[in-house]
């Protein structure tokens, strides 16, 4: 078990389809996960704070999650780290075209690609964990007693499972790892909505109904 931190985590609802970014600060240092649009509003934040980002951290690479990314590496020359069956779709311009969104690729060279479970060394340890499902290479990150899932896990609901990479019995294989391995009250910052916890919705998300009855079972 990682020992929490006193980390401070603020949530930024950006882009059409309001997804979270996230700016995850450890006294005067800090890293983004899912900056996915609004690039000038992130930077803004950074100007504030009177520091910038050490990291860019991608849970899959859909648009909604990676749309600032080239703003913010050009700027900050910065690495971004994403799960290397996702790169793909963040190197081309990915699903935005079919739902009607112009989505610029991401054309960074500083790009890490994730295989596996990795530990990330930034000024806090960071754990890459793979937990497929909404799409083939989605990542959680592990970040000081907090969990950034991206679209896995929802306040009371899941990620879409029908597009590409997408698979059901993935997801909760990848959801019953965290559950195995962290403690019901993990917090759980969410690709979209509301922060939640594992134990609340491994009580109340009628989507984790089978990890309830059989969470031994392997999907």
């Amino acid at each position: 078990m990682a020992e929490a931190l006193e980390l401070e985590v603020f949530a930024l609802a950006l882009g059409p389809l309001g997804a979270n970014c996230f700016i995850v600060i450890l006294g005067d240092q800090a890293l983004v996960v899912d900056p996915g649009d609004e690039a000038d509003t992130i930077i803004a934040a950074f100007d504030e704070l009177g520091f910038a980002p050490q990291a860019i951290l991608v849970t899959h690479g859909h648009f909604d999650h990676f749309g600032a990314v080239n703003p913010l590496a050009a700027k900050y020359s910065v690495p971004v780290y994403v799960g290397v069956e996702d790169v793909a779709q963040m190197r081309e311009p990915g699903l935005g075209p079919l739902v009607g969104f112009e989505v610029d690729p991401v054309k960074h060279d500083g790009i890490i690609t994730l295989s596996g479970e990795q530990q990330i060394d930034l000024f806090v340890p960071v754990t890459a964990i793979p937990t497929p499902g909404h799409s083939l290479g989605s990542y959680t990150f592990a970040i000081g007693g907090h969990l950034f899932c991206g679209d896995l896990i929802f306040n009371g609901s899941v990620g879409r499972t029908d597009l590409q990479g997408g698979s059901i019995d993935m997801l909760l294989n990848s959801v019953s790892v965290l559950l195995r391995r962290f403690e019901p009250d993990t917090v759980v910052h969410c690709g979209h909505g509301p922060d939640t916890s594992l134990g609340r919705e491994l009580a109340l998300n009628p989507f984790m109904e089978p990890l309830r009855y059989d969470p031994g079972h392997h999907w």
